[in-house]
């Protein structure tokens, strides 16, 4: 029987038929106007009984579905606006977000230039397209640029995109993920100083404006760098150093001209305020899904206590295991001889991250590194983005093995930690939210992650297939395997009610409100976010993602300060509420009296 894998193409030929593939998924992707968000949850807060075209929406996504989104649809109503043309605070639209707003910052913002060309719904999924698209393709190009295989750098952007941590955070931070592997792309490419500057520039800019969120940001920065150190440091001559630090000092200098106002608002607030963070308070189980993907859930539930399906996450994938029951030791010891310092650098990048994960390192140490921005739980994106992007380099320079002892023994493996962990941890950990035998009903991840493996293996076996493409059908299954479970996160929602949200009596009532309110304001009790802005409505209920002092001194004139500073100068939902004064119970929350904005209030 022929070997699938054999073909007469070469890489470069493969290499542009899989883009060519991706970019028309992706054309297919935009013509049905899918996207990822889980706003069919925001529908149901309006009123509406709504639900995703595939898969379902999950309430603990509410940075997107009850903020960003909605403020998609605020940018889009207000005709790109930089300022909120729908609620009553009339806030700046410009933020850490990258918005469909019309400054000179879009041109570093590719994502959402569909906005002016397309309908909203159509751009909206652009966007998404735009962020799974340049992620899969820059892993895949930056890995073959570190010296992967082709097929196994494909399949290893496929396992990092599929990966627990980036699906669980990827509508909300797609972007931070997406781009961050463009700037050293550029870096490594072979083209001439004066055009690889401005190139650098924009792509460094891309992901900076993308979204600016330092605790996922500066460790990828850092396991970039450890990358090049390890692998490319061919390319740190005087001339290439001298690009990069004039790119930098660009950036910054852009950086600062859009966002220095910002900064300086938000370091004076109460939350999130000036972080300074210091290291250690990472559960040493949750780091065990590094190994065992499934290990500290239940599908996406967390057996780990005090935990949620988000803050559980790491960057799973079955890699590790793949090498682990599936490489040839004897291959591996030979690789490690003959890339000893690639094998050194990687490693003390590892232990640095590990020890900021695990130990009470201070954060004046931290800072040298800018770690003191990065709170310990999420340095774990950049310890396994230089996991995994390490793990596929090695994997294309030693051999695997497929035997039928293999793949019984990666089997048991596989059932033996489904029963520790399912067991083990709940039992461990009584006070955890899922009790055994519901763990042990829900968590069946680890079955479904077999059967690509064990297909895959059969077919080789059986059909005598090239011993040379191991690696390939084992890193295909493992990518397959990671689609079918964490890959399931996100739903596939179509954006049409996202921008033609339909009226509902709840919707029709608040409108109503606005009529009747001498300011022309709905306020009603409880948290939505900014869903009524996303909807058109005029109300207080709503989320500033900076304070807006001002507005509120109007209405609470008579509030001493510290109270008022410590209820309103922060990032905030506000949310009226049956209290007698306005205060902070939860760092993202102020609650409001709803009185005082059914009066009139003063210019």
């Amino acid at each position: 029987m022929r070997d699938w894998w054999a073909t007469s193409w070469t890489d470069e030929q493969t290499g542009w038929i899989l883009l060519i593939g991706l970019l028309a998924v992706a054309a297919a992707y935009v013509g049905l106007a899918l996207t990822p968000s889980h706003y069919a949850m925001g529908l149901r807060y309006l009123g509406s009984d709504a639900s995703p075209l595939f898969l379902s929406a999950r309430p603990i996504r509410s940075d997107e579905w009850i903020v960003l989104t909605p403020l998609f649809q605020t940018a889009v109503r207000g005709g790109f606006s930089t300022f909120n043309q729908i609620s009553p605070y009339h806030e700046s639209l410009k933020g850490f977000w990258a918005l469909p707003i019309l400054d000179w910052s879009l041109v570093f913002k590719p994502q959402l230039w569909g906005f002016w060309i397309l309908p909203p719904a159509y751009a909206y999924s652009l966007y998404f397209a735009v962020l799974w698209t340049a992620f899969l393709a820059g892993y895949t190009i930056l890995l073959r640029q570190l010296g992967a295989d082709l097929w196994l750098a494909a399949f290893g952007a496929g396992c990092l995109f599929c990966s627990h941590m980036v699906q669980v955070w990827w509508t909300s931070h797609g972007a931070t993920f997406a781009f961050a592997p463009w700037p050293l792309i550029v870096f490594l490419l072979p083209i001439r100083p004066w055009l690889k500057l401005p190139v650098l520039f924009w792509a460094c800019a891309v992901w900076v404006f993308g979204f600016v969120y330092p605790p996922f940001m500066v460790p990828a920065a850092f396991s970039l760098g450890i990358l090049l150190l390890a692998f490319r440091r061919d390319m740190l001559t005087p001339v290439h150093v001298l690009v990069a630090v004039l790119a930098a000092v660009c950036l910054g200098i852009s950086f600062v001209s859009y966002f220095g106002d910002l900064i300086q608002t938000m370091r004076a607030t109460v939350y999130p305020g000036g972080r300074s963070t210091s290291g250690g308070g990472v559960d040493e189980m949750r780091l065990l899904a590094y190994l065992f993907p499934f290990f500290t859930t239940a599908r996406f539930s967390p057996l780990l206590a005090a935990s949620n399906e988000c803050e559980v996450a790491v960057v799973s994938t079955l890699l590790p295991m793949t090498i682990l029951f599936f490489g040839s030791y004897r291959s591996f010891a030979e690789t490690v001889r003959s890339n000893l310092a690639p094998f050194c650098i990687v490693g003390v990048g590892l232990i640095m991250m590990m020890a900021w994960m695990t130990l009470p390192i201070p954060s004046g140490i931290g800072k040298v590194l800018l770690w003191n921005n990065v709170q310990p739980g999420r340095m774990v994106w950049g310890f396994g983005l230089l996991l995994t992007i390490s793990m596929v380099i090695f994997a294309s320079k030693f051999t695997f093995v497929v035997t039928k002892q293999r793949v019984i023994l990666f089997s048991l493996a596989m059932i033996a930690v489904w029963v520790l962990s399912k067991v083990g941890i709940t039992q461990a950990w009584p006070h955890s939210d899922i009790k055994t035998v519901e763990a042990l009903k829900r968590g069946y991840f680890e079955f479904i992650a077999m059967i690509p493996f064990i297909v895959g293996s059969v077919y080789f076996l059986y059909t005598h297939a090239s011993a040379q493409h191991n690696a390939r059908m084992l890193f295909c299954a493992a990518f397959i395997s990671g689609a079918i479970t964490f890959g399931a996160f996100n739903p596939f929602q179509q954006a049409f009610p996202i921008f033609n949200i339909p009226e509902t009596p709840f919707l029709t009532s608040l409108r109503e409100q606005e009529k009747t309110n001498p300011n022309g304001w709905a306020v009603v009790p409880g948290m939505y976010g900014a869903l009524f802005s996303g909807a058109g409505v005029r109300a207080i209920n709503h989320t500033l993602t900076a304070p807006k002092l001002q507005f509120f001194r109007r209405v609470f004139p008579l509030m001493p300060e510290p109270a008022f500073n410590d209820a309103f100068n922060r990032y905030a939902h506000i949310v009226p509420a049956d209290v007698l004064e306005a205060n902070s119970p939860y760092p993202d929350v102020a609650q409001v009296p709803i009185t005082p904005f059914k009066n009139k209030i003063p210019d």
